[in-house]
């Protein structure tokens, strides 16, 4: 492979994943739908600074995914392909922006450069993401772009490359906030201890990443400030404070130990885990100490903030893939033994997925194609036992849980697509029916039925049911944790949903609907 083939190669496997998963998968509630709905509702009122989500001010997020949604239907049509690829298109980028850091970082380490883009696409979190519509490989994305511009900065000294450092920060923020600074800063800052040989000097590399930082930190502010004044007080409040510090001091709903990181990153980087025996030293070159300061430091950060997701791991990712590239191309040759345990696993868990299925879930809500998938794992497994070769080991991984996850197909399209009940609502909606919720209601329906009104929403039984008796012409959609006979027979429409059931239910009937 040539020097960026690895990224070539990475891009390809990646866009390939994404048009089968996208062409067999649903879009994932409840984020992935919400996200693509507050793009859609900011598409139909031509809103640029606010988001908004059934019709208020959305504050969890800064615009940039939804302005680079909205670009896409610009461009290409507002179908659901264009919709669900935009974004992790986007992450495409990052294969890219990774094997250009570690080649002007450590020219003659040419293999790393070249594994480290299909190390990362091979990671299971990574591999897992990369087709959502969502904000994390974004971010990584944004983070990896600043830390190409440092690079290029600190391997010539020249100046405009901060530009690009501080576009980066910028497009950072703009994704998720200032969480950016989270990974930035320590790498950042760590920059004695990983700078190329023809670094500037300290003085001048510090004051390089104040730059880009700063400058990073107006292009935020360039949009913050406008937004404020059009949201108001409390969206203000929300994005100044509530998104940031606001989630340091208080988790919200995803508290958690602080260890909690640690299992989760074995299984988050999961086939490489195995990869994790000390063969040779682990921070010996500038490379391996570069990307010790790209994850350690942020982990350490992250462990100590009350809220934890697995996802907040993306950023550090590509930085862990530089050091499991090191190791994958300096092991000593033999059989990849944890590789091959894992792809049996994968084989096991197939031939068991009838039986398993049987016991929760309908029959036909499982493909028919079940034992004879366990071929594919099995026979990998046997071919790196047979001959090992990185490439194997690197494609390996990916094309099992692929195959895996179009053996559940039909069961995720059958529990977590939404489409069929966004598309009743949408006929109601063109014939002008009220319509209102029942719960916490996420926008999850909007983008899959290009719904351009709002739902009334309510959470309080006594308002729904005065709401009812006001719009005897309306419907309710409600969700409930089992079902019934009773319930199916008084609703117009239901389908099962993660574990509950959806309803669509007429007005008139909603007394009887919740006496039962």
């Amino acid at each position: 492979m040539t020097t960026f083939g690895g990224a070539a190669l990475a891009t390809l496997l990646g866009a390939a994943t994404l048009l089968i998963r996208v062409g067999s998968l649903p879009v994932m509630p409840i984020d992935e739908t919400r996200y693509l709905s507050v793009a859609w509702e900011m598409w139909q009122h031509h809103a640029v600074l606010v988001p908004l989500l059934n019709g208020a001010p959305y504050s969890h997020k800064p615009p940039l995914l939804f302005w680079l949604l909205r670009l896409g239907w610009a461009l290409f049509g507002t179908s659901e392909l264009v919709s669900r690829m935009v974004i992790p298109a986007v992450g495409l980028g990052a294969f890219w922006l990774l094997a250009d850091i570690v080649r002007r970082l450590a020219p003659e380490a040419r293999a790393t450069t070249r594994w480290a883009p299909l190390v990362l696409f091979g990671t299971t979190l990574w591999w897992l993401y990369l087709p959502l519509s969502m904000f994390d490989i974004l971010l990584a994305t944004c983070l990896l772009l600043a830390v190409d511009g440092l690079v290029r900065y600190l391997d010539g000294g020249r100046r405009r490359a901060l530009l690009l450092a501080g576009l980066g920060l910028g497009l950072g923020v703009l994704a998720k906030g200032p969480a950016v600074y989270l990974y930035w800063l320590p790498l950042a800052l760590g920059l004695r201890d990983w700078r190329p040989s023809g670094c500037p000097t300290m003085a001048a590399a510090y004051r390089g990443v104040l730059a880009a930082s700063l400058l990073g930190g107006l292009i935020g502010l360039a949009w913050a400030l406008p937004a404020v004044l059009l949201g108001g007080a409390d969206y203000a409040e929300a994005i100044l404070w509530n998104q940031s510090a606001g989630r340091v001091a208080d988790a919200f709903d995803h508290a958690r130990p602080w260890y909690w990181y640690l299992p989760v990153l074995f299984v988050a980087t999961l086939p490489w885990s195995t990869l994790w025996r000390r063969q040779h030293p682990w921070l010996s070159t500038p490379l391996q100490r570069f990307a010790a300061w790209g994850v350690l430091p942020p982990l350490v950060l992250l462990s100590l903030i009350s809220g934890k997701q697995i996802h907040y791991l993306m950023p550090t990712l590509p930085f862990l893939a530089i050091w499991l590239a090191e190791r994958l191309v300096t092991r000593t040759p033999g059989r990849p033994w944890g590789l091959i345990t894992l792809l049996v696993g994968v084989a096991g868990l197939m031939l068991a997925l009838p039986e398993l299925a049987g016991r929760y879930l309908p029959a036909e809500s499982l493909s028919g194609w079940t034992r004879l998938g366990a071929l594919l794992p099995l026979g990998l497994a046997a071919g790196l036992l047979w001959r090992p070769h990185r490439l194997g080991m690197v494609t390996a991984w990916p094309a099992a849980l692929l195959a895996l996850l179009l053996l559940l197909s039909p069961t995720l399209q059958r529990h977590y697509d939404l489409t069929p009940m966004a598309e009743r609502l949408a006929a109601l909606e063109r014939v002008a029916v009220p319509l209102a919720y029942a719960g916490d209601y996420q926008d999850q329906f909007r983008f899959l039925g290009r719904l351009t009104t709002d739902l009334s929403v309510f959470e309080d039984d006594q308002a729904l049911a005065a709401w009812a008796t006001s719009h005897p012409e309306g419907y309710l959609i409600a969700s409930r944790r089992s079902t019934s006979a009773a319930l199916e027979r008084l609703a117009d429409f239901h389908q099962p949903y993660r574990g509950r059931t959806y309803f669509l239910v007429p007005a008139s009937r909603w007394s009887a609907f919740t006496a039962n």
